[in-house]
């Protein structure tokens, strides 16, 4: 993803300065939980007046297990 992100022109270090505080949230992966979350912040106010996001992955399954809402193919 770096390396992608890199050949687009995106700037990665300000990203990160801009959405990963330094106090920032991350669970890390572990093969009970079978995923890993970071939680970004300054993400731009939602309908619910939230500034913060939660990137996760792991296991498709247990994933998809824990969102309340997801967007698929049929929208």
């Amino acid at each position: 993803m770096l390396i992608f992100m890199d050949k687009i022109g995106e700037k990665v270090e300000e990203r990160r300065a801009k959405h990963i505080t330094e106090n920032y949230v991350r669970f890390q992966f572990t093969s009970k939980r079978k995923r890993m979350s970071t939680i970004i912040h300054n993400c731009g106010q939602t309908e619910h007046n939230y500034d913060r996001r939660v990137h996760m992955k792991g296991a498709a399954e247990i994933v998809l297990d824990e969102c309340k809402y997801y967007l698929n193919e049929q929208g």
